[in-house]
């Protein structure tokens, strides 16, 4: 790759940043009692997902291949399913990466995680950064044909079942008490 496309490579990804963080501006509460980030903003459904008895969904993006912050995020949400449990909360992992990630092993990898894990799985590439896009999140494929990855964010939402957006949490580098103890409090209002 050259040093020009290398350059508006990067400065796409920051745009596409950028306009995605710029709604949530606008919907931001006061609500400073909250370890994440409060938010009201509605998000599209997740497709071939059918919502079950929860009143709040942790919802993930990432891909099985990745080998950075996905292992992280994915440990965060084993011990809150653990922590959580005797809470109407599920555990949703979008997959970025729907042509390596088929939905067989993203089922058994959700099983073994805990009974309130699901994945979704968009039917292609394109799909799944659009509805990674609806939920302000990015996801940018890199490297060959043959060798990629994705950059993409670490966020977990927390999402009810009308679709609605109340929480962002942006790194994996998480207090998972003070998550807990947010859940814990949505849930009592929801």
């Amino acid at each position: 790759m050259n040093k020009k496309a290398f350059t508006a490579a990067v400065m796409l990804l920051l745009a596409i940043g950028i306009s995605g963080s710029l709604p949530l501006l606008a919907h931001v509460t006061k609500d400073s009692d909250f370890y994440g980030l409060r938010t009201d903003l509605s998000v599209p459904a997740l497709p071939e997902y059918e919502p079950g008895p929860e009143k709040l969904r942790l919802v993930f993006f990432g891909y099985r291949h990745c080998g950075t912050v996905c292992p992280v995020q994915l440990v965060n949400l084993q011990d809150l399913h653990e922590r959580l449990s005797h809470q109407p909360v599920s555990f949703v992992f979008v997959t970025l990466d729907p042509d390596r990630d088929s939905q067989q092993e993203l089922d058994q990898t959700m099983t073994a995680m805990g009974p309130k894990f699901r994945a979704v799985r968009p039917e292609n590439q394109l799909a799944a950064q659009n509805l990674a896009l609806g939920f302000s999140d990015y996801a940018a494929k890199t490297g060959t044909a043959d060798a990629y990855d994705y950059d993409h964010s670490a966020r977990i939402y927390a999402v009810s079942p009308d679709n609605r957006r109340h929480l962002l949490y942006a790194s994996p580098d998480l207090d998972l008490d003070r998550v807990q103890a947010d859940i814990e409090r949505l849930l009592a209002v929801l």
